[in-house]
C-alpha cells in the first residue's frame, strides 16, 4: 500500500510514542497515588496515543478503503478518551460520587455505543456521508458530509469536556500551592486540544479542501504539559486530597500538620529525627532546633524546598526539607506534609570536592555547549586576576590568546564528540593585561550533559625556566666548549711557533678570547635580568629610544640613525627595558656588513599598546633564528649565534609585550615590540 506525507504526520507521531510512554510509567509506577487516579491516568495517555497513531495511519493511506479502516481505530481511541478524560478529572478532584456504576455509567454508555457501531456498522453512512479523498495541497485527506448521528456525538463530547474544565477551573481558582499550578497545568491541556479542534472546525485552520481532526495533532503539545504536571508537580505521587495515607516503610521523614500548624501523623524515618514531633505538638515546639521548619508549616509564602542541619548522635545530619500544602475548601490551607530527605552523604561529599576545587593550584572551571562558563573556581583570582563572579557567564574564548584562539576551539569541540580528554597549551589573559602560559584538560563532566570540565595549569614559570636552562645549557656546552676547544688547539700549535709564524695564531687566539669575553658579558647581563627584582615600571618609550639613538649615533659615528617617535608613549614595562631596546639597536648596527649602516627606530600607538620598530639595512637574520624565538625553544641543532635577542625576549615578555622579527626587502631585518600602555595612557 502506497503512503504520503503530510505535515501532521510527524507532531502525530510524537503524540503517540508521549501518549503510550505516559501510559507505560503510569503502569510501571502503579504502586503510586490513588488507584483511580491512576489507571484514569493510563487510560487517558492510552487513548491519546490509539487516537494519534491511527490518525497518522489514516492521514498517511491514499486510497479511501485504507483510510476508512484507519478511521475505525480513530474512532477507539476518540471514544476511549471521552470516557478516561472525566474519569481522571472526577479522580483528581475526588468527586468518587461520580465514579460509580450508576452515574458512571452515563459517561460511557454513549462512547462505547458509537465504538461497538463504527465496528459494526461503519463510519459510512453512520457518521459520514459521501466520503472521498479530495486534494488538499499535495496530499490526499478525507471528506465528507457529517450525518445527523455525528453532530449529535461532537455535541456530547464538547458538553462533557466544558463541564470537566469548569471542574478543573474551580479548582485552579479554589486551591493554592502546588495543586493550583497542577490543575491550572490540567485545563490547559485539556482545553487546547478542544479549542483546536474547534477552529478546525469553522475553517480557521487546515487546507481549505477536505478536513482536519487538529485534536490528536495537539496532543504533541499538550503531551509537554501532560509531563510537567506528571514529573515537575507529581500528580500520581500527591493528589489533593488522598493525604492521610503516609506509607510506613517510606525511607524518607515525613510529618503532617493540620491548618493549626499541630502534628498530625509521622512516620518512624521522622520520629528518630525530631523526637519531640508527637501527636498534637505545635510546630514551634517540634522542630524547636530547626525553626526553618517551623516556619514552613506556618507561613504559606514559604519555600517548597530548602536545607536544614540537624544534631545527630555523632556528627550533624544534613537534610532537604519538601513543602507540600494540603488545600481544603476555597482558597484555605487545610494543612502541610513535609518530606525530609537525609543527605548527608552526599553533602559531606560534596563539601570535601569543593574544598579540593577551591583550594587547588589549578582554575578549574565548567564550561556549556554555548561556551559560555557555568563556573570558575576562585584559584583564578590567585593565577589571573579575576573575580570568580567577572568571569561566569562570560565567553570562554574569550581569555584566549588571539593567536591560540583557534586550536582551543578546536579542543573545546573535540571534547565533545570524543570521550578522550583534550590537552593543549595556551595562553591566557590576566586582569592586568599580560599573558600567562597554561597546560589546560578539556573534558566531558558527563556523558549524559552538555557540559565539560576544564583543568588549567600554570605553566608559565616552569617553561620560562626550562627555556632559560637550555639556553644556558646550549651556551656552556656548545659555544663556550667549542671555542674554549679553539683557543687550547691553537695554542698548542705556539709551542711550536715562537717566531714571526706565530703572529696569525696569535690573531686568532686574540679574536677567540673577545668573543668569549662578549658572550662572557652577555651571560652577565642576561643573568642579572633572570634574576634580578625588577618590577614593572612606567617608562616613556619616546624618551627612551631617542636618547638610546643619540647614544649609538655617538658611539657608532659611521652609521645613520633615523628616529620617529610621538611626544609621549608611555609604557607599562620591566624596569631593564633600557637594557634591551640597548641590545636591539646594537645589533642593527654591530652585525651590519655594509659601510654606512642605517638604523630607523619607530614608535607608534596600536591599539591599548605602542609598538617599537627597529630597522636596519643588514645582512638580516637567518630563518633558523627566527624560528628559534617563535617556537621558543632551544636543541642542539637549531640555536641562536648570540644571547642578546634572547634577552630582549624575555625582557619583553616579562614586561606583558610581545615580539616579532621580520625580514625587509631588498635587506635587512626589522624587529617589532609590543609593549602595554602604562594606566594613565588608557585614560
Amino acid at each position: 500500500m502506497a503512503w504520503q506525507p503530510t505535515p501532521y504526520t510527524a507532531p502525530l507521531l510524537v503524540a503517540a510514542v508521549a501518549s503510550f510512554g505516559f501510559a507505560v510509567y503510569g503502569t510501571a509506577n502503579r504502586s503510586r497515588g490513588g488507584h483511580a487516579l491512576l489507571w484514569s491516568f493510563v487510560a487517558v495517555a492510552g487513548a491519546a496515543g490509539v487516537w494519534s497513531l491511527a490518525y497518522a495511519a489514516q492521514l498517511s493511506a491514499t486510497t479511501l478503503g485504507p483510510t476508512l479502516f484507519f478511521n475505525r481505530f480513530v474512532w477507539l481511541g476518540s471514544a476511549g478518551l471521552a470516557v478516561a478524560w472525566p474519569a481522571f478529572v472526577f479522580s483528581y478532584v475526588d468527586r468518587t460520587a461520580w465514579l460509580g456504576r450508576r452515574r458512571f455509567a452515563l459517561l460511557w454508555v454513549v462512547p462505547v455505543a458509537v465504538a461497538a457501531a463504527v465496528w459494526t456498522a461503519g463510519v459510512d453512512p453512520l457518521f459520514y456521508a459521501d466520503p472521498s479523498l479530495v486534494d488538499a495541497g499535495g496530499y490526499r485527506v478525507l471528506s465528507y458530509t457529517p450525518t445527523p448521528a455525528l453532530l449529535g456525538f461532537v455535541g456530547y463530547t464538547y458538553t462533557v469536556n466544558l463541564f470537566t474544565f469548569i471542574v478543573l477551573g474551580y479548582a485552579a481558582v479554589s486551591r493554592d500551592g502546588v495543586f493550583r499550578r497542577q490543575a491550572a497545568v490540567l485545563f490547559l491541556a485539556g482545553v487546547a486540544p478542544l479549542a483546536l479542534s474547534a477552529a478546525g472546525i469553522a475553517g480557521v485552520v487546515g487546507p481549505d479542501a477536505g478536513f482536519i481532526d487538529f485534536t490528536p495533532i495537539a496532543f504533541s503539545g499538550t503531551s509537554a504539559l501532560l509531563a510537567w504536571v506528571v514529573f515537575r508537580y507529581r500528580i500520581l505521587d500527591v493528589s489533593p486530597i488522598a493525604r492521610d495515607a503516609v506509607f510506613a516503610n517510606l525511607s524518607d521523614g515525613v510529618v503532617v500538620c493540620d491548618a493549626d500548624g499541630r502534628v498530625v501523623d509521622t512516620n518512624d524515618p521522622a520520629e528518630a529525627l525530631f523526637p519531640d514531633a508527637e501527636l498534637g505538638v505545635r510546630a514551634d515546639d517540634a522542630f524547636d532546633d530547626v525553626p526553618a521548619v517551623a516556619d514552613a508549616v506556618t507561613d504559606p509564602a514559604a519555600d517548597d524546598e530548602f536545607r536544614v542541619t540537624v544534631n545527630g548522635d555523632d556528627a550533624p545530619r544534613f537534610l532537604t526539607v519538601d513543602v507540600h500544602d494540603i488545600t481544603g475548601p476555597g482558597t484555605t490551607r487545610g494543612g502541610t506534609v513535609l518530606l525530609f530527605r537525609d543527605v548527608t552523604e552526599r553533602e559531606t561529599l560534596q563539601r570535601r570536592y569543593r574544598a579540593l576545587i577551591e583550594k587547588s593550584p589549578n582554575v578549574i572551571a565548567v564550561c556549556g555547549e554555548d561556551g559560555l562558563l557555568r563556573y570558575v573556581s576562585p584559584s583564578i583570582e590567585r593565577l589571573l586576576g579575576h573575580r570568580p563572579t567577572e568571569i561566569e557567564g562570560r565567553p570562554i574564548i574569550d581569555l584566549v590568546h588571539p593567536e591560540d584562539r583557534r586550536e582551543a576551539q578546536q579542543a573545546f569541540e573535540r571534547a565533545f564528540d570524543s570521550a578522550e580528554p583534550q590537552s593543549l597549551t595556551h595562553r591566557i589573559a590576566r586582569a592586568d593585561g599580560s599573558w600567562r602560559r597554561f597546560e589546560t584538560v578539556i573534558e566531558r563532566l558527563f556523558a549524559d550533559t552538555g557540559e565539560v570540565v576544564i583543568t588549567a595549569t600554570d605553566v608559565t614559570d616552569a617553561r620560562r625556566y626550562e627555556q632559560r636552562l637550555q639556553v644556558l645549557n646550549r651556551v656552556l656546552r656548545h659555544d663556550l666548549k667549542n671555542d674554549t676547544n679553539v683557543i687550547g688547539g691553537y695554542a698548542d700549535l705556539l709551542r711550536d711557533h715562537v717566531d714571526e709564524e706565530g703572529d696569525p695564531y696569535l690573531d686568532i687566539i686574540d679574536r677567540k678570547v673577545r668573543t668569549l669575553t662578549h658572550l662572557s658579558d652577555q651571560a652577565r647581563e642576561i643573568d642579572v635580568a633572570l634574576h634580578s627584582d625588577a618590577g614593572r615600571a612606567e617608562i616613556d618609550l619616546s624618551e627612551l629610544v631617542e636618547r638610546l639613538c643619540e647614544s649609538l649615533s655617538s658611539s657608532f659615528p659611521e652609521a645613520t640613525v633615523t628616529v620617529s617617535v610621538p611626544e609621549s608613549a608611555v609604557v607599562s614595562a620591566d624596569e631593564l627595558l633600557e637594557s634591551a631596546v640597548r641590545n636591539v639597536l646594537e645589533n642593527a648596527v654591530v652585525h651590519n656588513d655594509g659601510d654606512d649602516p642605517r638604523v630607523e627606530a619607530t614608535v607608534v600607538a596600536d591599539g591599548d599598546r605602542f609598538r617599537l620598530d627597529v630597522a636596519d639595512d643588514g645582512p638580516g637574520i637567518p630563518p633558523v633564528e627566527r624560528t628559534v624565538f617563535s617556537e621558543a625553544r632551544e636543541t642542539a641543532l637549531e640555536h641562536a649565534s648570540g644571547l642578546g635577542l634572547w634577552l630582549v625576549h624575555w625582557i619583553v615578555t616579562e614586561s606583558g609585550g610581545d615580539m616579532e622579527i621580520d625580514t625587509r626587502e631588498p635587506t635587512g631585518t626589522v624587529v617589532r615590540m609590543w609593549l602595554p600602555r602604562a594606566a594613565e595612557e588608557r585614560e
